[in-house]
């Protein structure tokens, strides 16, 4: 089956190759769900899923010609979708949303204020210091702790494997520790 399935995609990508968008959109009905499932594991974003899925099919189209698959197209399809969706969520992390005037709440209280205040303070040096860590470890880190996926989950998506995953966040929570001491303690009962 899968082999029939193969042969079929690399039919439809011949006739993408000459320019027909029929084929195109037939690939397109017959991976969009499943691709878009895949992304949403990685951006936690039905939005971002579903932006990254029509990017990789746009730029398919775009770079017709010059595409060049040796083995299976889904697995092309897949990785393509990886690779896009870790960049998104990277790119995601990376930008702060700003908290809209009806997010927030009254705060009655001196202790109270202070108690979000320093909880701000805390979120903001935590997310500079993840910001140092390189590139790899700081994403596996917020992937485990921030999205809650499992170290199986992680490897899986990052196509590496676990012993790396474990690795990664051995290094990662030992160097927040060591950069923010005062929060040692909070790291030990979250983490």
């Amino acid at each position: 089956m899968d082999k029939e399935n193969n042969e079929e995609d690399f039919q439809l990508l011949d006739h993408i190759k000459k320019d027909d968008p029929l084929a195109l959109k037939a690939l397109f009905i017959k991976y969009y769900n499943p691709l878009c499932y895949f992304s949403f594991q990685i951006v936690k974003s039905t939005e971002l899923a579903e932006e990254t899925v029509s990017d990789v099919f746009a730029e398919l189209w775009i770079k017709r010609s010059k595409i060049i698959i040796q083995f299976s197209f889904k697995s092309y399809l897949y990785t393509a979708v990886k690779n896009r969706s870790i960049n998104y969520y990277k790119q995601e992390k990376r930008i702060s949303k700003p908290i809209e005037p009806n997010q927030l709440h009254l705060v009655t209280s001196e202790a109270q204020t202070d108690q979000i205040v320093n909880q701000q303070d805390l979120e903001k040096q935590i997310e500079e210091l993840l910001n140092q860590l390189p590139e790899k470890r700081g994403l596996i880190f917020r992937m485990n702790k921030i999205d809650g996926l499992s170290y199986q989950e992680i490897a899986d998506i990052l196509s590496i494997s676990i012993h790396t995953v474990q690795n990664q966040m051995i290094k990662a929570v030992k160097f927040m520790t060591e950069q923010l001491p005062r929060i040692k303690k909070l790291f030990s009962i979250l983490f």
